[in-house]
Formats: C-alpha cells, structure tokens, sequence
C-alpha cells in the first residue's frame, strides 16, 4: 500500500509502508533451492519421529506375544482395554486442543522437542510398569504425548511449505 505525500513545494511522491518495504521476493529457482534445504533438513527428523511413533504403536503387539500378558497377569480383555486407553487420550480430542493451544503459544521448535521428550520418557516408563494398574496408565499417558505429535508436525511443515 502505497501513500500519497505531498511536500510543502506542493510535488507529490509515494512513501512506502514498512510491509512493503520489508518485503523479500525470491525467484523460483531460490525457492526450490530452500525447498530442498528444508526437505534435507527437516524431513528426516519428522521421518524418525514417525517411524518412532508406528513403531511404539505396534510394539504392543509384539510384547503381548512375547509374554507380556503372562507377566502383568492379564487377560485377553484387559489387553484391549490397554489398547483403548491409549486411544482414548490419542484420538478423543481430550488433549489434542490443549497440546494445539500450546504449540500456538510457543513455537514448534520448544514444543515439538518438548513433546517428544515427553513421550519417551512415558514409553520408557511403560517398560517398568508392574501390574494392571501401572500398565493402563502408563498406555493411557502414551496416547496423551503422541496426541500432539501429528497436528504439530503438521503445522511446523505448513509453515515452510505451501
């Protein structure tokens, strides 16, 4: 936006404002240069953390088939009952809206490590779980860290790419 000034010799000029001013226009060529930049960059790590958070996800399975059941002293349905627990606090909304709230108070880059902190100190702890109890906690705090984790990653990448 461009404002009309008139000196007192009574010529008339344009002044610029600071949003033009501030202005930064890159060519196509620089833009896929950053682009390329970023996705060496930033994509591996989003890739890990995704990779992480399947991982994580399935290795329950896994544990079961290993012994988990016998040595927590569990039945089939409170196996499920874990399962649900920890979608219960991933997909609900129940902590989503507050971990977005957050990420929209600080930034991606405090939050995101900050999350992902978080949510492998909870995963560690589901190792040490003794009982029922502990185990359907420590699932329920599982789903909790990683209800973040997609919606920030998803508003971190649409803040370099279009």
């Amino acid at each position: 936006m461009s404002v009309e000034k008139v000196s007192p010799d009574g010529e008339k000029g344009s002044i610029r404002t600071p949003s033009e001013s501030s202005a930064v226009l890159y060519s196509a060529a620089d833009e896929r240069k950053l682009l390329r930049k970023l996705d060496a960059n930033l994509l591996p790590a989003v890739i890990i953390l995704y990779l992480l958070s399947f991982l994580d996800r399935s290795n329950v399975a896994n544990a079961r088939i290993e012994g988990l059941a016998v040595d927590l002293h569990i039945t089939g349905n409170q196996y499920l009952t874990s399962l649900t627990l920890y979608f219960i606090g991933y997909v609900l909304l129940l902590f989503e809206i507050p971990c977005n709230i957050i990420l929209k108070r600080t930034t991606p880059r405090f939050w995101l490590p900050t999350l992902t902190l978080i949510w492998g100190v909870v995963a560690t702890l589901t190792g040490v779980t003794q009982g029922l109890a502990g185990f359907f906690a420590a699932r329920f705090f599982l789903g909790v860290t990683e209800s973040g984790l997609f919606p920030g990653v998803v508003f971190y990448l649409s803040m370099w790419y279009k």
